[in-house]
């Protein structure tokens, strides 16, 4: 298994999301080399990035160091663009398996059974998809429900069909990566973990996933 940490240097919405201290001194990129090297050699780990002062980061670890070309980080670039770039240079054979792994949910870190699933179900599911499940009533934003019906018809919430939302990894084969345009195929599996969904898109986001950490990892180490 081989893995990309893509963490771009400027974020639109939280300053320096990415680099900036989130817990005891470390930043989401270190805190995710560091949850990863816990299941993954070193010489296995790719950090793509704009950011060229983090390449003493890549070598402390002895992760590898991906500078991206400045267009790939543009938030003018589709995205399917800057994803085929970024997977595209990496120096992988088609068949080499690629777990995108997001630093956006630093809770998540069960990375031994992520990975051990995928390779029991890798030969009937072209890609896997790490999840969270969302059992709320969704509305459109012209107010029509999105999983439920109104009225008479309305159902309880565990008698719903769940829906997920993709958290912060996918697992796919360089060569579907690269014809997809996109971490997720045609037939993904759903890996649905039972952490507090996290997703880390605004400042409001990043110091509640702090409180969320200390409370999970802290509390495990005491």
């Amino acid at each position: 298994m081989k893995v990309i940490i893509p963490a771009k240097q400027n974020s639109t919405r939280v300053i320096n999301k990415n680099w900036r201290n989130f817990h005891h001194g470390k930043n989401l990129v270190e805190i995710k080399i560091e949850q990863l090297l816990k299941s993954v050699p070193a010489s296995d780990i790719f950090l793509s990035t704009d950011y060229k002062d983090f390449e003493k980061t890549a070598t402390n670890y002895g992760i590898h160091f991906i500078p991206r070309n400045p267009v790939l980080a543009s938030d003018d670039t589709p995205w399917a663009d800057a994803f085929s770039g970024m997977i595209g240079e990496l120096p992988l054979q088609d068949h080499e398996d690629i777990a995108w792994v997001e630093v956006i949910n630093p809770l998540f870190d069960a990375y031994d059974d992520l990975f051990k699933k995928w390779q029991e179900i890798k030969h009937t599911h072209d890609s896997l998809v790490l999840t969270s499940q969302c059992t709320k009533f969704l509305l459109k934003s012209n107010g029509q429900p999105l999983n439920f019906m109104c009225g008479k018809w309305h159902q309880m919430s565990q008698n719903m069909e769940p829906l997920f939302a993709w958290d912060s990894v996918c697992i796919m084969n360089k060569k579907n990566m690269m014809y997809f345009g996109y971490p997720i195929g045609k037939t993904p599996y759903l890996y649905s973990h039972g952490d507090t969904p996290v997703d880390i898109d605004s400042m409001q986001d990043f110091e509640m996933a702090q409180l969320l950490y200390i409370r999970k990892f802290d509390n495990e180490n005491k």
